[in-house]
């Protein structure tokens, strides 16, 4: 019903929808991990941080963004966003991807740039909301 409506209208109903990261703020970062493609989102977004030890976050926390980016090579990157002690969730996560060999990526201005050191378009990729 949604997608006739948005069909007849020319655009979408609600609120705009904004790729995570393309907007930076002052108290938040966020940041892209690879899809294993072996278990699902929600399994992977928990055991980013969970084996991570000594932990560095000493508060805040850290969410999913709901959203999928696919690169043009059709690798999959999830968000996640995290606030509070960005430092320190900037270090477990990375710690997290580290153990678990997923790369990372951010969005600098236009281009998403992933930690082997491709970098993409943001416009190139493919993005679902869910």
């Amino acid at each position: 019903m949604i997608n006739q409506m948005e069909k007849i209208l020319g655009g979408p109903i609600g609120f705009e929808k904004i790729v995570p990261g393309t907007v930076i703020h002052d108290t938040k970062e966020v940041i892209y991990f690879s899809d294993d493609g072996k278990t699902d989102f929600r399994t992977q977004f928990n055991r980013l941080t969970k084996d991570v030890s000594p932990r560095h976050a000493t508060r805040g926390g850290k969410t999913s963004q709901g959203c999928r980016l696919w690169l043009p090579d059709g690798s999959l990157f999830h968000p996640v966003s995290y606030h509070g002690d960005v430092d320190g969730w900037r270090k477990d996560i990375a710690q997290g991807a580290q153990q678990l060999q997923l790369l990372l990526a951010k969005i600098d201005g236009e281009r998403i740039v992933i930690s082997d050191g491709r970098s993409f378009l943001v416009a190139d990729c493919k993005v679902e909301f869910d």
